[in-house]
C-alpha cells in the first residue's frame, strides 16, 4: 500500500508538474502574443473618417456639405464562413453574395471593419435593427456623407469621391487614411483634398463573445477638414450650364485682372452625388462607355481648332510686326490665290476691308493676306506669349496643352520644313493649331487688361499670379479691343447676338472646320457640323471679365456661342434677386391671368413683333 501510495504521490506531482510548466509557457513564453489575440477578441478598433469642408462660392453660397448617412458595417472576423448564411446577409443589407464575398476579401485585416452598405434609407436602418441579433457584428453607423447641392451643376470642377486604390493608400499622403474612407478623385475634391479631407479619428469599444458592443473604452474624435471658397460665382455658373444643355462643349469665364475662374461648365456633365454612397459598377460602365464622355471636362482637356477667334492673335503679330496698319485696307472677291484657292466665308466677299472691319465681318481673305507675309514663327511667338502651345497651370488635374505650330515644330514632329501656305491656315485659326477653351479665356483676358497674363485658379482670396505683362503695343491692344466691341455692335458685325442692355460686351466669333474642304452648301450631319467658337469681355473700360464658349458641332461661333456667353456676362453682373416662394405663385399667377385675358389677335401681333434670327442685330452667319 505505501508503493502504490508513493507511485501515485509521484503521479500527482508529475501532472501538477506538466500543468506548471504549461502554465508557464502559455503565460511566460507566449503571453504576450495570446495577450494580443484575447484583446482582439474583446477589444475593437473602429475608424471614424473626418467630416469634410464645406466648398463655398466666391459670395459664400455652399456648393458642397456634409450630409447625414446611415452606413452599414461589420468587422470581418464577424462575418459568417459559409456562403448560404453570407447570401442571407447580403439580401439582409441588399447586397448579392458575389458583392459581399469581394468586400470580405478585400479587407486587410479579420479585425478590420468592412463597409458594406453605405447611405441606406431609414426603413433600411430599421429593417437590419430588427435582425441584427441573426447576424453578430453587423453595425448601423451615423456617418458624414457628401451632398452636392447644385446636382450636375460644376460637377466637372468640383470633382467626385471614391475609396483610396491600393496604389494610393501605397503612397505617404494617404498613410493615415482608412481604407474605408472617400478621397477626391477628381476636381476640386482631388486637388485639395489634403486640406478638405481633415483626419480620421479612431473608437475603440469593448465587444462581447458574438461581437455586440458592451462598452466604449475610448473614442478619439476626428478633425474636420478645412472650408474652402471657390471664385466660381455661382449665377454664371448656373447660367453656363444651362445654355449648354443638350449640346456637347464649354464655358470658361475669368476674372480678367486676376485670372480667378468665374464660372467653368462642360457639357454633357454627370452627378457627381451618384458617387457618394459608392457608385454602382452599372453605373460606371455607363459613364466610362458613353460616346458623349459626360466625365471629359472639355473646358480643360479638349483640342480644338479656335477658329477664327485666332484672328486677334494673328492681327496683333502683324500690327506689332509693322505689316500691316490700322489704315492697312485688302480687298476680298471671294478668295484668294497661294498655290490653290483659299476661299472666304463669305462667297460674294467683302469687297474693300480695312483691318478695323477685318474683325467686326470676320474677313478670311484680309487674314490669307497677313499669311503670306508673315513668318509662322512670328504668330507663334506672340501666341505663346499669351499662354498657347502650353498647359495654363490651373489647379485641376489632366489639364492639356493644345498644339502652337512651328517651323522647328514641324521639323521635329513631322521631319519636314514649314511651307507658308500652311501659314494661311494658320491665319485663320486652322491648320495644325489647337487650343482648350480655357487657354482662349486666358488668352482674351491678356489682350484686354493691357497684356497682363494671369495663371488662372479656383480658390478665392489668392493673390493674383501674374506670369508675364506681354511686351506689346498699348494702342495695338487696344484697336483689337475696339474691333471687338464692333464685332457684337456694329452693322454687319459676327457677334450681333451677344448685344447686351445690360453691359457692353466685345468679343470675336470663331468656326472650326471639322471637315476641310467641304462643299459650299451642303448640309452635313450632326457629327460633321463646324465646331463653334466666341471670346469675349465685358464691360469695354476697366474690363472685368473675359470668357470664352465652345459648342461642340455647333455650327457658327456667332449664332451658337456667341448667344451664351452674352447670357453668362450677364448673369454675372446682373445676378436674379432671389424670390420667396409666395412671390413665385404670384408672379406665375399673373403671367397666367394675363395670357388667358390676351385676346388671340393681340398674340398674334405679339409674335409677329418678335425679331427673327436673321433680323436679330443684323447678324452675320459667317462666323
Amino acid at each position: 500500500m505505501d508503493k502504490k501510495i508513493t507511485v501515485a504521490f509521484y503521479i500527482v506531482i508529475s501532472v501538477f508538474g506538466i500543468f506548471l510548466l504549461r502554465l508557464w509557457y502559455l503565460q511566460i513564453i507566449k503571453g504576450d502574443e495570446y495577450r494580443r489575440i484575447d484583446e482582439r477578441n474583446r477589444i475593437r478598433v473602429i475608424d471614424i473618417p473626418a467630416p469634410r469642408g464645406i466648398v463655398y462660392d466666391r459670395n459664400n453660397n455652399a456648393l458642397v456639405k456634409n450630409v447625414i448617412s446611415y452606413d452599414i458595417s461589420m468587422v470581418r472576423e464577424d462575418m459568417p464562413d459559409d456562403n448560404e448564411a453570407l447570401a442571407e446577409l447580403g439580401g439582409l443589407i441588399g447586397l448579392p453574395l458575389e458583392h459581399v464575398l469581394k468586400l470580405a476579401k478585400a479587407s486587410a485585416s479579420p479585425y478590420e471593419t468592412v463597409k458594406l452598405r453605405r447611405n441606406v434609407s431609414f426603413e433600411e436602418v430599421a429593417r437590419i435593427e430588427a435582425r441584427k441579433n441573426d447576424f453578430p457584428g453587423l453595425l448601423v453607423e451615423v456617418t458624414s456623407a457628401r451632398g452636392y447641392l447644385y446636382g450636375r451643376t460644376a460637377s466637372h470642377l468640383l470633382g467626385y469621391l471614391s475609396n483610396p486604390t491600393p496604389k494610393q493608400l501605397s503612397r505617404p499622403e494617404f498613410s493615415n487614411v482608412p481604407r474605408q474612407a472617400f478621397i477626391g478623385q477628381t476636381g476640386i475634391e482631388k486637388s485639395y483634398d489634403s486640406i478638405l479631407r481633415g483626419v480620421a479619428g479612431k473608437k475603440i469599444v469593448e465587444v462581447d463573445a458574438l461581437g455586440n458592443t458592451i462598452k466604449f473604452v475610448r473614442i478619439q474624435k476626428p478633425l474636420r477638414g478645412k472650408d474652402i471658397r471657390l471664385s466660381i460665382d455661382i449665377n454664371a455658373q448656373m447660367e453656363a450650364e444651362k445654355s449648354l444643355e443638350g449640346q456637347a462643349g464649354a464655358v470658361v469665364a475669368l476674372k480678367a485682372d486676376t485670372g480667378e475662374v468665374l464660372a467653368m461648365a462642360s457639357a454633357p456633365s454627370f452627378d457627381p452625388n451618384l458617387f457618394v454612397a459608392g457608385i454602382e459598377r452599372s453605373e460606371w460602365r455607363a459613364l466610362v462607355n458613353d460616346p458623349d464622355k459626360p466625365l471629359m471636362n472639355r473646358a480643360i482637356q479638349n483640342q480644338y481648332p479656335p477658329g477664327s477667334t485666332f484672328k486677334t492673335m494673328t492681327l496683333l503679330s502683324a500690327l506689332e510686326t509693322g505689316l500691316v496698319s490700322e489704315g492697312t485696307s485688302v480687298f476680298c472677291g471671294g478668295s484668294t490665290y497661294f498655290g490653290r484657292m483659299f476661299r472666304c466665308w463669305k462667297e460674294g466677299g467683302h469687297g474693300g476691308v480695312g483691318t478695323h472691319r477685318a474683325i467686326v465681318e470676320s474677313c478670311d481673305v484680309y487674314f490669307y493676306e497677313i499669311g503670306k507675309r508673315i513668318n509662322i514663327d512670328t504668330i507663334a511667338k506672340y501666341a505663346s506669349a499669351f499662354g498657347l502651345g502650353r498647359p495654363t497651370g490651373i489647379d485641376l488635374d489632366g489639364e492639356a496643352s493644345g498644339n502652337l505650330p512651328s517651323s522647328q515644330w514641324k521639323l521635329k514632329t513631322k521631319k519636314e520644313k514649314w511651307y507658308q501656305g500652311e501659314t494661311l491656315s494658320v491665319a485663320i485659326g486652322q491648320g495644325y493649331l489647337t487650343v482648350t477653351p480655357i487657354q482662349m479665356a486666358k488668352l482674351t483676358a491678356g489682350l484686354v487688361n493691357g497684356g497682363k497674363i494671369y495663371k488662372p485658379h479656383l480658390l478665392a482670396g489668392e493673390t493674383p499670379e501674374l506670369e508675364r505683362t506681354v511686351d506689346v503695343d498699348q494702342g495695338h491692344l487696344d484697336f483689337i479691343k475696339r474691333a471687338m466691341l464692333g464685332v457684337v455692335y456694329e452693322g454687319g458685325g459676327t457677334g450681333g447676338r451677344a448685344r447686351s442692355n445690360i453691359v457692353s460686351i466685345g468679343g470675336k466669333t470663331g468656326t472650326a472646320q471639322v471637315i476641310a474642304g467641304a462643299i459650299r452648301g451642303k448640309k452635313l450631319s450632326a457629327q460633321t457640323q463646324d465646331h463653334a467658337w466666341f471670346i469675349s469681355y465685358a464691360p469695354q473700360h476697366d474690363s472685368q471679365i473675359a470668357a470664352a464658349v465652345f459648342v461642340e458641332h455647333g455650327g457658327h461661333g456667332g449664332s451658337a456661342a456667341a448667344p451664351i456667353a452674352k447670357r453668362v456676362i450677364e448673369a454675372y453682373f446682373n445676378p436674379p434677386k432671389p424670390e420667396s416662394e409666395e412671390e413665385k405663385q404670384e408672379a406665375a399667377g399673373g403671367e397666367e391671368q394675363k395670357l388667358e385675358e390676351q385676346k388671340p389677335e393681340e398674340q398674334n401681333q405679339a409674335n409677329q413683333n418678335q425679331p427673327t434670327e436673321a433680323q436679330d442685330n443684323q447678324q452675320v452667319e459667317g462666323d
